[in-house]
């Protein structure tokens, strides 16, 4: 069994075998502040071999801090992908999930998603949490920008 994607996006769905994903593959975000708060979709497409079919297997999702310490959230799913009728022996099967959710960042830094089956790491997508650099203003016409 493999993780074939592990994708962080603005918003994500799983409809009938299939991913849509809205402001995905991102990997830097900015922020005017910290603590910072972020309305994440994750997206996971599985592909189970088959042997490994017809069995209950559970996916867990966490996120990691700077540190590499765990944080919320943390998602678990159980699943099991069945053989099709007339599926070919050998063939992988995929299956895909999406869940969306807040997740709070509490400082810059570098961040993770990590994906385990069955306690096995099997996929960690990487993103850095910014400060965002204050907007610059503009003189206005006919004047310097400075001030006395």
């Amino acid at each position: 069994m493999r993780i074939h994607a592990l994708l962080l996006a603005d918003s994500a769905q799983a409809v009938d075998g299939k991913l849509y994903v809205l402001g995905g593959a991102w990997n830097l975000l900015r922020f005017p502040e910290f603590p910072a708060s972020l309305m994440v979709g994750i997206a996971v497409a599985i592909d189970v071999e088959w042997a490994e079919t017809n069995q209950r297997h559970h996916l867990d999702i966490h996120f990691e801090d700077p540190q590499g310490n765990a944080m919320d959230p943390r998602i678990g799913a159980d699943f099991e992908a069945g053989r099709p009728p007339g599926g070919v022996p050998g063939t992988e099967l995929r299956i895909v999930m999406a869940v969306n959710g807040p997740v709070a960042i509490p400082a810059p830094g570098d961040y993770a998603a990590v994906a385990s089956i069955g306690g096995l790491e099997l996929a960690r997508s990487r993103f850095q949490a910014l400060r965002a650099a204050p907007p610059v203003v503009a003189p206005a016409p006919g004047g310097t920008g400075l001030t006395n």
